[in-house]
């Protein structure tokens, strides 16, 4: 017997509106993706990709169908406790960066780990490590305004991987880099 998969989903369908201004953007979703699997949502503008990633994070829930993450039926959480679901096993990579716009960049890859508890010395070290794997050396006390967009988008990516998330779920992580740095 194997094990169960880390996440997975069961009709999953999400409907936005009402009536006749209804829209369904998931439509009975199965899903089951194991750990440690790299796994990669594709589709046209509108198709439900970020719906998609939204109800995986627990950000939004889903209209009807079951989500799983560790064998837990998510849609029975209470919000906090998705939010503990979040801040304990999953880092994100907004498309839009969602960085705090006058804190430094060490300060907003520090926030997931702000949240958790993390003492500061701590949190501190972990932020320039994160920074530094992504190739932003000397720019832990720039603000979002005075750095690229590419440089934000590698900030966003330092805040998603500090925590070592069991799960990194990102919504176009690499559309504001140059290939370089995507790689």
């Amino acid at each position: 017997m194997s094990a169960p998969a880390l996440i997975s989903f069961s009709a999953i369908t999400k409907t936005y509106g009402q009536g006749v201004a209804a829209f369904q953007a998931l439509k009975g979703v199965d899903l089951a993706i194991p750990s440690g699997q790299f796994v990669a949502i594709m589709g046209p503008s509108g198709s439900g990709k970020s719906t998609a990633l939204n109800i995986l994070g627990c950000l939004d829930g889903p209209t009807g169908g079951a989500y799983r993450f560790r064998d837990i039926a998510v849609e029975t959480l209470s919000r906090n406790q998705r939010a503990l679901l979040r801040r304990h096993y999953l880092g994100f990579v907004f498309q839009g960066f969602n960085l705090l716009s006058r804190t430094s960049a060490q300060e907003n890859v520090e926030l997931p780990l702000l949240y958790r508890g993390t003492e500061a010395s701590r949190r501190h070290a972990a932020a320039r490590e994160a920074l530094r794997q992504v190739g932003l050396d000397g720019w832990e006390h720039h603000t979002p305004a005075e750095l690229s967009g590419g440089q934000q988008q590698r900030v966003a990516i330092a805040r998603a991987i500090v925590t070592r998330p069991l799960v990194l779920l990102a919504d176009e992580p690499t559309g504001n880099l140059d290939s370089l740095s995507a790689q």
